[in-house]
Parts: structure tokens; C-alpha cells; sequence
């Protein structure tokens, strides 16, 4: 017995040992191979989650429904009335990693709901559309088993553009939603499909029912994922991840540079201001402030945090996916004003 758990302890070592002379070494750029090809699936497949809970936990009424989209996609969403007749009408999409729901687990440790925040609005009289983008909870889309429905990547914001304007052709098509004011309230990669989408579609875009979009966090996604894979590996692979990305399923990262002077109607930005992947050490600024000056509309910035105005947080990122929930004024100040 004592033999066999000699032999055992040797074994374990031994596959420590070789671990840590291939993490160390990398032996012909195996290593880099490996987790580049791991961070793409991580991002064109991520983990499906659910959505624990609808708006009725919140005392709102709602309907599951679907939306179709240009490219065949099938979009799982909640359509959520205002409490009395409304002409006004809120479509809202989330970030990587989450649902339409948020994510119980989170980033670092913080967790991020949304319903709280669809509240809000919903008791300030607005009717409310809210979905899982492609491959993401409950919509089709997706790569190997855990696809749904037809086979798709994940984007990160370059191919969701299309989930935004189907969205758009769903509300102006409803029965009772199609002469309403429009509102975007689109959240980091969900934002950068919405700048993509002004882009690619400038003529549905240019629809004057649509009065302003809500910007949570867009990223410029090159830096995000860069300091990213620094953060969790120690790690220069970004370039690495770009590379494999667009050399297995033919795009690279969303550029909200390029896509944001598209946009042309009043932007409100909100931003975790010290968030550590997205904030420029070396200039002392977070990347949001270049996508607010390439911007050619008017503009507003909530920075979020807790050495600003409603400290809110520890400066982590997901702590802008809580904000609204507990600070909803300034949100619903901008809405108001926007649709009045």
C-alpha cells in the first residue's frame, strides 16, 4: 500500500513538474498556442447562463417572445408594458457573460442584474424590450454542443449589430409599439453592436422615433482584452488572440472609434471609472474618454465609483451593472428630457 501511494505521489509531482516547465519554458510557443485558442472559444462560445429570474419577481408584467434577425437568428426576449398606455419604449441589450437577466457569478466577485434598473423605468412609464443577444441565455446561436438553434459565434460586438437591428424592425413593427419613442439603453458589448449598427444600417438608424441611447460602458475592445489576459495570465497574448480569432472565424474585435461618430443622437456614457481593464494607466484616463471625443453628437458621463457623486462600489467593472438599480436619477433625468 505504501508502495502504490509512493507511486502515486511520484506520478502527481511529475505531471506538476512537466506543467511547470511547459507554462515556463514554452516550448515552441505551445503554451501561447494553447491559451490563445482557449481565450477565442472562451469569447466566440461563452458559457450559456441562465435567466433566474423574469420581471414578475419584480411585479411587472411581461411576455416571452421572439425576434428574428436578418441573419436567421432566433432572439429569446422579454416585452415588458408600462403600467398604463405609453408612447415611449426602451429596447435594452447586456454585456458579454451575462443575460438579459446579468449573472449571478459576475466579474471578480460582483454579480449584475438588470431588472432592478428595468423597474425603475418601467414605473416611470415606459414600455420595455429586453433580450439575450445571439449565442447568449435563452436566444439561438452558439458553437458546438452548446449551440442552439442555428450555429453561430458569439461576436463581442461585431456580429450582435444584427441583434440590435433586429430589435429595432421588432418594435417598429408591433402592434402596439410601432409609433413609440425609441431609447437604446445598450451595455458594453451590447454597446458596441449599437454603434456598429448605426454604421451598417444608417438609413433604419436614421429613424427620428429614436431620441438617444444609454452608452454602459462600451470598451475600446483591444485594450479590454489585452489588459485582460495580463491580469489573469501574466501574459502578452492579445495580439496572439486577434490573430487565431479572425484566422478561424473571419472577424477580430469591435473599434468603437470607427463606429461611434456613426451615432447620431444624444449619448449618455456611464463608466466604472478606475474599472482595471479599461483604465489607461499610462495617461491617467479611462479608455472611454476617447470613445466620448470621437463621438460627434452631444454627449453626457456618469462616472461611477466611490470617490465620485453616489459613491457607489469598490471600482470594480460589474459595479456599473448595479449603479441604476440604486441610482436611477440621473438615467431617468436623461430619458425624460430625451423623449419629452
Amino acid at each position: 500500500m505504501k508502495k502504490i501511494l509512493v507511486y502515486a505521489l511520484g506520478a502527481v509531482v511529475g505531471v506538476v513538474v512537466l506543467a511547470a516547465a511547459f507554462w515556463f519554458t514554452n516550448p515552441m510557443g505551445l503554451r501561447d498556442t494553447v491559451l490563445a485558442n482557449q481565450i477565442v472559444k472562451m469569447r466566440v462560445a461563452p458559457p450559456r447562463l441562465s435567466n433566474p429570474k423574469n420581471p414578475s419577481d419584480y411585479g411587472m408584467t411581461y411576455s416571452d417572445v421572439d425576434i428574428m434577425t436578418d441573419d436567421n437568428v432566433r432572439l429569446s426576449a422579454w416585452e415588458i408594458p408600462a403600467p398604463a398606455p405609453s408612447d415611449r419604449i426602451v429596447i435594452l441589450n447586456h454585456p458579454l457573460t451575462t443575460t438579459r437577466f446579468g449573472s449571478e457569478a459576475g466579474l471578480d466577485g460582483v454579480s449584475a442584474e438588470f431588472l432592478p434598473m428595468v423597474k425603475h423605468m418601467h414605473d416611470a412609464g415606459y414600455n420595455v424590450v429586453m433580450y439575450d443577444h445571439r449565442g447568449q441565455g435563452d436566444s439561438d446561436g452558439g458553437i458546438g454542443r452548446h449551440a442552439k438553434g442555428i450555429e453561430v459565434p458569439v461576436g463581442a460586438g461585431v456580429t450582435e449589430w444584427q441583434d440590435v437591428v433586429g430589435s429595432l424592425k421588432y418594435v417598429l413593427s408591433h402592434a402596439d409599439y410601432a409609433d413609440d419613442e425609441i431609447i437604446f439603453l445598450s451595455q458594453c458589448m451590447g454597446a458596441n453592436a449599437t454603434f456598429l449598427a448605426w454604421q451598417n444600417a444608417p438609413e433604419l438608424f436614421a429613424n427620428p422615433q429614436i431620441k438617444a441611447l444609454v452608452a454602459n460602458q462600451p470598451t475600446l475592445s483591444y485594450n479590454m482584452t489585452d489588459r485582460f489576459i495580463q491580469a489573469k495570465t501574466g501574459l502578452d497574448l492579445v495580439d496572439r488572440v486577434l490573430e487565431a480569432q479572425r484566422e478561424k472565424y473571419g472577424f477580430g474585435f469591435a473599434n468603437a472609434l470607427k463606429t461611434v461618430p456613426s451615432v447620431t443622437v444624444p449619448i449618455l456614457f456611464s463608466q466604472v471609472e478606475k474599472d482595471q481593464y479599461t483604465f489607461n494607466t499610462q495617461t491617467g484616463q479611462n479608455d472611454i474618454q476617447e470613445i466620448i471625443e470621437a463621438s460627434r453628437t452631444e454627449v453626457e458621463v456618469i462616472w461611477i465609483g466611490p470617490e465620485h457623486p453616489n459613491a457607489f462600489g469598490t471600482g470594480m467593472r460589474f459595479d456599473a451593472y448595479q449603479y441604476f438599480n440604486h441610482h436611477p436619477e440621473h438615467l431617468l433625468g436623461f430619458m425624460s428630457e430625451k423623449f419629452s
